[in-house]
């Protein structure tokens, strides 16, 4: 079940811009967008809760959904169609509900989070993920592996064994923020977008929380 948390609803009719590939998204769907730099339809935008990757959803003629609400991208009966996209293209009122739409996932589901703490692995001989986290350099992430050792049980836990190292929990929602602008080489947490192998050290590591 593919179930998003609702950051934003545009109205038809408003003045927007939005991604090609978005764009090109919703053609295939017989669907146009924009006409005139105005929205055809109105636009729904989302997180996705599990695969955490943000999305541009077209509803379902007479489904109302509202901020803050969820809704399952994959229920044909209530969207008609959907395409993802990049932080930067969500609209400003989506922007600023994000931050709060991640802090509420990692509190309900904190237990994917702190694994990725007790689980996390180097990604090159000369880097560890741990150090690609926000606020975390080597000398925490030495403290964190000694540490895990007795695996943590939550992210107070962490704070409390390594009382200097920044919030845990701002440290993934800032990470999160990072990756869903879609520009990193490693992902954590979110669907890797689809891409090119890049070069370097194999492919992009496997988000935590998922087989």
């Amino acid at each position: 079940m593919d179930t998003a948390v609702v950051l934003d609803v545009v109205r038809k009719g408003t003045p927007l811009s939005t991604s090609q590939d978005a764009e090109r998204e919703f053609r295939r769907r017989d669907i146009r967008l924009l006409r005139g730099g105005y929205l055809t339809v109105p636009l729904v935008y989302v997180l996705i809760k599990t695969k955490l990757f943000l999305s541009a959803v077209v509803m379902k003629e007479g489904v109302d959904v509202k901020v803050g609400g969820e809704v399952d991208l994959s229920d044909k009966e209530l969207v008609q169609a959907w395409a993802r996209i990049k932080k930067k293209d969500l609209s400003s009122a989506a922007k600023a509900e994000l931050e709060s739409a991640i802090n509420q996932l990692i509190d309900n589901e904190e237990k994917r989070f702190v694994d990725f703490f007790n689980r996390a692995s180097p990604i090159t001989t000369r880097m560890h993920s741990l150090e690609l986290m926000p606020g975390i350099g080597k000398k925490h992430m030495w403290e964190i592996i000694e540490n895990r050792r007795k695996p943590f049980e939550s992210l107070q836990d962490i704070k409390d064994r390594i009382p200097l190292i920044l919030d845990p929990k701002r440290s993934i929602r800032e990470r999160i923020l990072k990756e869903l602008e879609e520009e990193e080489k490693y992902y954590f947490f979110i669907l890797p977008p689809r891409r090119p192998q890049t070069e370097g050290y194999g492919r992009p590591a496997r988000p935590f929380g998922r087989p």
